[in-house]
């Protein structure tokens, strides 16, 4: 049954998203399975890393890029009061390398994490209120943003579903220096090996009136369809969810506030806009700048190498592809 829906999942469609790797609408399923086509640690993510000489001389990557964003989207079809939402991030042998689940009934979430002294046996995490009720007819959204092996976070309409941060020190250009993180995640695993660096698949699986319609991964922000025709509804929606101190969440944000779309007025979208979130071909300390249309938000001709060029090297004005002087003339 579970194979069923993941294929009828499939058969939905792709949506055109913003430098998402993939962007995958979903026909109202309960069971739904993403496979990584790339694993973490693949160099595939860490393109722009510069390699350095290990103790036999030989030029490795010594660090990787991990950050990754999985973005669910879903809806209540009906009374939630006993629906649940469950998304868990998983290794090839199926073992746990964090899951929450969203109780509707109880008003609750819970977060679950391996045993370490038994990783084949999972164990309640953390666990805390609901800040927002469910209702019949309203939209969610689950957040998992990865950051390092053992550094990860969930959010719930934009409700951080983790608690407690910590002080790590590091050395930055030859300088000790102190950052204030997320806590580790439990993990049999020694850091920084294991955890989200060996992850193959995120599953979802809701009961009662809870479905998914739509999953985007990659290094990327996606927001739903339902408010994606006004602009600033938009830009509410991604800050809530960022890392923004006074509208998001700090610690716990899926995204620095740096990156969101750039208005012409409440509802359209400027034509060119001048800082999308890099992808995982970005050069180090770029974004990229896109034509999008003015309506949706989305790229223009949903075309990457047509649409958006490196922030480094914007050159282009998109008055003769996005810009929309009709639209422009009737606000």
């Amino acid at each position: 049954m579970m194979m069923l829906l993941v294929l009828l999942g499939m058969l939905a469609g792709v949506s055109d998203a913003i430098l998402c790797k993939d962007d995958i609408e979903l026909d109202n399923v309960q069971d739904y399975i993403y496979r990584l086509e790339k694993k973490p640690l693949d160099k595939y993510w860490s393109k722009y890393v510069e390699p350095k000489k290990n103790a036999n001389g030989e030029l490795v990557i010594q660090r990787y890029n991990m950050h990754l964003t999985y973005t669910i989207f879903g809806k209540f079809d009906g009374d939630p009061s006993d629906a649940t939402i469950s998304a868990g991030y998983y290794k090839q042998d199926n073992s746990l390398i964090y899951s929450v689940e969203v109780d509707c009934g109880a008003g609750m979430w819970r977060s679950y994490a391996p045993n370490v002294e038994l990783p084949e046996e999972t164990e309640k995490y953390q666990e805390g209120q609901l800040e927002e009720s469910c209702g019949d007819g309203e939209i969610f959204d689950v957040i998992l943003k990865v950051q390092q092996a053992h550094l990860m976070n969930w959010l719930y309409n934009g409700q951080p579903l983790q608690e407690g941060s910590q002080n790590i020190t590091f050395r930055k250009k030859g300088q000790e220096a102190v950052r204030e993180r997320t806590l580790y995640v439990p993990s049999p695993d020694g850091r920084p090996k294991g955890g989200a660096a060996d992850a193959t698949k995120i599953k979802i699986q809701t009961t009662g009136s809870a479905v998914i319609t739509r999953l985007a991964f990659g290094r990327c922000i996606a927001w739903p369809e339902e408010i994606t025709r006004n602009c600033t509804a938009v830009n509410e929606w991604i800050l809530k969810r960022s890392k923004s101190i006074v509208l998001g969440h700090e610690l716990y944000g899926a995204n620095v506030p740096t990156y969101f779309m750039e208005c012409y007025n409440d509802t359209l979208f400027l034509w060119l806009q001048s800082k999308i979130h890099p992808d995982e071909k970005s050069i180090p300390e770029s974004a990229y700048c896109c034509c999008v249309n003015m309506e949706t938000g989305k790229l223009f001709s949903g075309d990457k190498n047509v649409d958006c060029q490196s922030s480094k090297e914007c050159i282009q004005s998109c008055t003769s592809t996005s810009y929309d002087a009709d639209l422009i003339a009737g606000t």
